[in-house]
């Protein structure tokens, strides 16, 4: 036997979802905005400089976080967390840092913004549905399916335009430039989908945003620091050049800004809504590398983002809470 929801936890819930949908767009935002940045360091098939890309990114993030868990502690709130979840914590890090960021900038650098971004967040949605169903019961509704399929259909569409996006980054459509592109940005995007499912599994049980964030950003900061010591080295680190210090600065700040209010967003709602509603990025990056890159615009292309953004649109928003079973 069921029973209604009283009125007022469902005007609750519902301000909830729009507060989510508010935070979720403008982490879309603030991404986009720093991918732009990350796409204008981006050098080809240079490992090392993706890690310190990634590892000066992480900065603001970090910064941020401190000075929040800071003032959580001078108000006698818990601030840092127990030492049961540090370990997990740190290793969500090193899966966010490695698999995520570092992965995604090599792929920027192999692929493009219009093919990197797309593919990378098709393959975060499905790994952040089936992980939120399997780790935190989140619902998949028949809307949700179907559009996790559409996503999958959109990856195959775009793993078929790295190859003109290759030849026209590297002056030639190399086997190992195709496929790197399209590995790397898939492994970002599993990798951000998996650290997204233990965010939301944390930040709705016992810890806060930033008890959460700042040993993530934090791990970026010191592991990521320190693997740039060995590659790319001290001196390309010395070499890096004012303009590029500048896009570097700006990626960190709005990936910060994205970064929080992607986490305040999966407070709210199930992982894959909070996931399809960031593939607003798909059309801004896509557009963005076209227009200021000058990257190929191909029919899989338009295909492959044309799917993503009908994946966002036919997916439950989770607006209606289900009756309470008694």
């Amino acid at each position: 036997m069921t029973e209604s929801l009283p009125e007022t936890e469902t005007t609750e819930h519902r301000k909830r979802v729009r507060s989510g949908i508010v935070l979720g767009l403008v982490s879309a935002v603030g991404y986009s905005g720093a991918n732009l940045a990350l796409r204008d360091v981006a050098i080809p098939n240079d490992l090392g400089w993706a890690i310190w890309v990634t590892a000066n990114k992480a900065w603001p993030a970090a910064i941020v976080g401190w000075v929040l868990v800071g003032l959580r502690a001078r108000r006698g709130l818990p601030a840092l967390p127990p030492k049961s979840a540090l370990l997990p914590l740190i290793l969500t890090g090193l899966l966010m840092q490695y698999g995520g960021n570092v992965a995604f900038q090599y792929s920027l650098s192999m692929s493009g913004l219009a093919i990197a971004v797309p593919l990378c967040f098709a393959t975060l949605i499905a790994t952040g549905a089936w992980l939120g169903r399997v780790l935190l019961g989140d619902p998949l509704t028949p809307r949700t399916l179907a559009s996790v399929a559409v996503l999958l259909a959109a990856i195959v569409f775009l793993s078929e335009g790295a190859e003109e996006a290759a030849t026209a980054l590297h002056g030639t459509a190399s086997r190992f430039a195709v496929v790197a592109g399209v590995v790397t940005a898939c492994l970002a995007g599993c990798s951000w989908g998996a650290s997204g499912v233990i965010v939301r599994r944390y930040v709705t049980g016992s810890l806060s945003v930033p008890t959460t964030l700042v040993v993530l950003s934090t791990t970026g900061v010191v592991v990521m620091g320190a693997h740039s010591l060995f590659s790319p080295g001290v001196e390309r680190m010395l070499a890096t050049t004012a303009d590029q210090w500048t896009s570097i600065i700006a990626a960190g700040v709005l990936n910060a800004i994205a970064f929080f209010t992607v986490a305040e967003a999966l407070k709210r709602m199930p992982v894959t809504f909070v996931n399809i509603l960031n593939t607003s990025q798909n059309a801004m990056c896509a557009a963005a590398g076209v227009l200021l890159f000058a990257e190929p615009l191909t029919t899989p292309l338009i295909v492959g983002c044309s799917l993503t953004m009908l994946g966002l649109l036919i997916v439950d928003s989770g607006r209606k809470q289900p009756a309470r079973d008694r």
